[in-house]
């Protein structure tokens, strides 16, 4: 598989001059790039296998404000390449969260609400049915700036299955001076140690969920994907800012699985790289250009 024979990468850099996952605030990534690349055995007679690559892109622009609120603006893509024999197929997604976050006088609560709208699919027909809209509300009390933060919320998408509410609860933990928790659950969670100011290594878990809609000549399904992630990682610090970072994650619930588009709970096996698949081991490259908040 050749990365130039993907068209996702031009759309990229256009949306750029054009997630849930939610992250922690122990640091932040003004522009993140990273490859995540595995290969599973499908649950079938003679135990296929998929290659899979997922690329994702992300930029991101804050302003802070002298009151101490912030206005937030992502441009987040991503590109899922799946190889099956000899044929490939490909989804993809562009979203623009905007948002803003608020701070109390007292500087004990920031509130931060946020619209997600996003494009999802595999771009060959209209993109007007492409269009998913969702949003964030996380509140989040500040006990000790530099050493604990409680936070909670709620994430809501119109997904191609219908409307998906995930409750969200985090935390924002220094425990030591080389030891720190961080992350918004169920979406991840990162135990990360020091060794100095440019290594620092952990583990981490991961679980997300979304969907893409699949164009006219598979009827308008969708593939709804499902990832658990356990991991890990190692990140390396330049002096320019720039991190290089790479993880081993194994995957405990990994599936692409095609669904009927009329009814969400009818699965769809005739499409072979969009079948259940068994669980196995994932890599991910990639760097950043990284502010660090601790």
């Amino acid at each position: 598989m050749k990365i130039s024979s993907s068209p996702f990468f031009a759309a990229l850099f256009l949306a750029a001059f054009l997630s849930l996952p939610l992250k922690a605030q122990v640091f932040i990534d003004l522009l993140n790039f990273n490859a995540q690349t595995f290969q599973s055995t499908y649950k079938d007679s003679i135990q296929s296998k998929n290659l899979t690559t997922n690329y994702n892109l992300n930029v991101f622009l804050p302003k802070k404000f002298k009151n101490g609120n912030t206005f937030m603006f992502r441009i987040a893509g991503e590109n899922l390449h799946s190889v099956y024999q000899s044929s490939y197929s490909n989804l993809y997604s562009i979203s623009i969260p905007i948002g803003f976050q608020f701070v109390s006088k007292n500087k004990k609560w920031k509130t931060l609400v946020m619209g997600i709208p996003k494009i999802a699919s595999d771009l060959k027909d209209n993109l007007s049915k492409d269009v998913q809209y969702g949003g964030t509300v996380l509140f989040t009390y500040v006990q000790n700036d530099s050493l604990l933060k409680l936070k909670f919320g709620l994430y809501y998408n119109r997904e191609c299955f219908g409307n998906f509410f995930v409750p969200l609860v985090g935390l924002d933990w220094k425990a030591t001076n080389r030891i720190s928790v961080y992350g918004i659950l169920p979406n991840n969670m990162r135990v990360e140690f020091k060794v100095n100011s440019k290594l620092y290594f952990g583990m981490g878990y991961k679980n997300y969920q979304r969907s893409y809609r699949l164009s006219r000549q598979f009827n308008d399904d969708f593939v709804r994907i499902k990832e658990g992630q356990l991991k890990l990682f190692v990140d390396f610090y330049t002096k320019m800012k720039v991190v290089f970072f790479t993880d081993v994650a194994y995957g405990i619930k990994y599936s692409l699985v095609q669904y009927d588009y009329a009814d969400a709970k009818l699965v769809h096996l005739n499409n072979p790289v969009y079948s259940p698949m068994k669980n196995g081991f994932m890599f991910t490259a990639g760097l950043a250009y990284r502010l660090r908040m601790d």
